[in-house]
């Protein structure tokens, strides 16, 4: 049966003994060959040490078409660099994990010197806007995290199923009016409280039997 010449998922056919219509396939014909950029599912990942972002593997969800509308998938695409929110020496690191939906974008030329050598490069051949080349951003359309950092309008959120570690070579110092805690406390160091300590200090006014003793000093 022949397919519906009003369905929109087919292109619209034009003369093929005009000038503008030869002009017209063969723009067509150029501009289907240049790697878009398009949400993509991410299939594996390999995270490097926290010295350097590793790469994903992908698969674009946007499927290609024959002239008759038949879905026709795009190959896999590897060795990916991904995005790193980082500064410098300071980084967020958040690695992409398998199932995640992102977003790679093109770049114009061949950057495989690039991405290896990390360091201004020529292109490593004449090939251009080609889906070899590309990084990817995630991500979109996931599912609610289970830990996240939250901005509100009362202020900062953090939530996690885990525990949380702060390292830090120097001081931890915090501002706040008020801190409260409704856990266990435990510590390796001492605790002071102006200037008594809970592991010095003493207490005054010391005497047998029931009574109290002075407060600590």
């Amino acid at each position: 049966m022949p397919l519906p010449t009003n369905t929109p998922y087919l292109r619209p056919t034009t003369g093929k003994n005009n000038i503008k219509g030869a002009l017209d396939s063969l723009i067509a014909s150029h501009i289907s060959q240049i790697g878009p950029s398009m949400l993509v599912q991410v299939v594996d990942v390999s995270a490097e040490p926290a010295s350097i972002t590793g790469k994903v593997t992908v698969r674009p969800m946007v499927q290609q078409q024959d002239a008759l509308s038949r879905p026709l998938a795009h190959d896999i695409i590897h060795n990916v660099p991904y995005l790193r929110i980082q500064g410098g020496t300071s980084a967020l690191i958040i690695d992409p994990k398998p199932g995640d939906i992102g977003f790679i974008i093109i770049s114009g030329r061949d950057h495989t010197h690039a991405v290896t050598t990390r360091q201004p490069s020529p292109p490593a051949s004449f090939r251009q806007f080609a889906l070899q080349d590309c990084v990817y951003v995630g991500g979109f359309l996931n599912n609610g995290p289970n830990q996240f950092i939250q901005a509100t309008e009362q202020g900062w959120r953090i939530v996690t199923p885990g525990t949380v570690s702060i390292e830090a070579q120097g001081e931890v110092t915090i501002n706040a009016a008020k801190l409260s805690a409704n856990c266990d406390i435990v510590t390796n160091g001492d605790v002071k409280a102006g200037s008594i300590s809970l592991t010095q200090h003493t207490h005054n006014g010391v005497q047998p039997g029931s009574g109290d003793t002075g407060p600590p000093r």
